[in-house]
């Protein structure tokens, strides 16, 4: 296996599965937390993961596909293309942004909060936007929680005009996009939110 990648959960490699191209993400052991813990957090979360993956697939979103899931290992479909925040210009931008923020929407309306939606973690191919690295994802009805996911795009893009379009096509694939947006503008007053990368 070829190592691709490395986070601060988990390592990245590429692997051939079937004869096809795959990737599969190793939750590495971290050596300051108390070995059992670490163990119970790994399974826990790498399961949390696939099941994510797996539902937002259900929902409509373009995501990799769970191939496998080991103790703290998930076999899925590598993504071809390059990461949004190094694609932030071009004639195609503008729909591939309404297409992240539908496929936000899609998320928010299965419950699902990605926990780190940032151009960092939108793959594009040409028209084909991808959805990847739900390490940091929950299932939550929580209005807090989806404003978070929407204000963690908007602090990535870091232009009104390209928020603008991910906004437009988050708000016309959510008919409960207005509560969601009310709760960021409250949000965005109070000046405070977690951002769930920075939790340990």
């Amino acid at each position: 296996m070829k190592l691709v990648g490395k986070g601060a959960e988990a390592e990245l490699y590429e692997a051939e599965i079937i004869g096809k191209t795959a990737v599969i993400k190793d939750r590495i052991r971290k050596k300051y937390r108390i070995p059992q813990i670490d163990v119970e957090l790994r399974k826990t979360r790498t399961k949390r993961e696939a099941k994510l993956l797996t539902e937002a697939k259900i929902a409509g979103v373009r995501c990799p596909l769970v191939y496998q899931i080991g103790e703290f290992t998930i076999t899925m479909s590598r993504i071809g293309g390059k990461l949004m925040k190094d694609s932030l210009k071009g004639r195609r931008l503008p729909g591939n942004l309404r297409t992240a923020g539908k496929y936000l929407a899609l998320l928010h309306l299965a419950g699902i909060i990605h926990g780190d939606y940032t151009t960092a973690n939108v793959m594009v191919d040409g028209t084909e936007v991808t959805i990847i690295d739900f390490g940091l994802g929950s299932f939550s009805e929580d209005l807090e929680d989806k404003a978070v996911d929407v204000l963690l795009m908007k602090k990535s893009l870091g232009s009104k005009k390209l928020y603008a379009h991910f906004l437009s096509g988050y708000a016309k694939a959510n008919p409960k996009s207005k509560k969601v947006l009310e709760r960021l503008a409250e949000v965005e007053r109070r000046g405070r939110y977690v951002v769930r990368a920075m939790q340990g």
